[in-house]
């Protein structure tokens, strides 16, 4: 699939979930005015998203916008409340992967 043809389905993606709750463990809020972004990304790392996303039973998009947020969350500073949180949701997602990895 050609570059173009991608983030043609991306922002078609976007578009078609954007009233989709966020992912869990996203923080954040939808806002009324969204903005389409295109990200290059190396193909294989690209490809492990979208097994994530499939694995988790969402769109590679919310997947991404969750990340993105949880990020952005982060980066503004958290009480120490929301970085046990934040840790006790990375653990689960660290059990998750590794019961993933045992299976195959």
């Amino acid at each position: 699939m050609d570059a173009k043809r991608a983030v043609e389905i991306a922002q078609a993606e976007s578009e078609a979930t954007r009233e989709l709750p966020l992912p869990e463990g996203a923080r954040g809020e939808r806002h009324g005015r969204s903005v389409v972004q295109s990200v290059r990304l190396p193909a294989e790392e690209f490809a492990e998203i979208e097994r994530i996303a499939a694995q988790a039973g969402v769109p590679v998009g919310a997947l991404i916008r969750g990340w993105v947020l949880a990020g952005l969350a982060a980066e503004r500073g958290t009480s120490l409340r929301d970085a046990i949180e934040h840790l006790a949701e990375e653990a689960q997602r660290l059990r998750r992967l590794a019961a993933v990895s045992e299976v195959a």
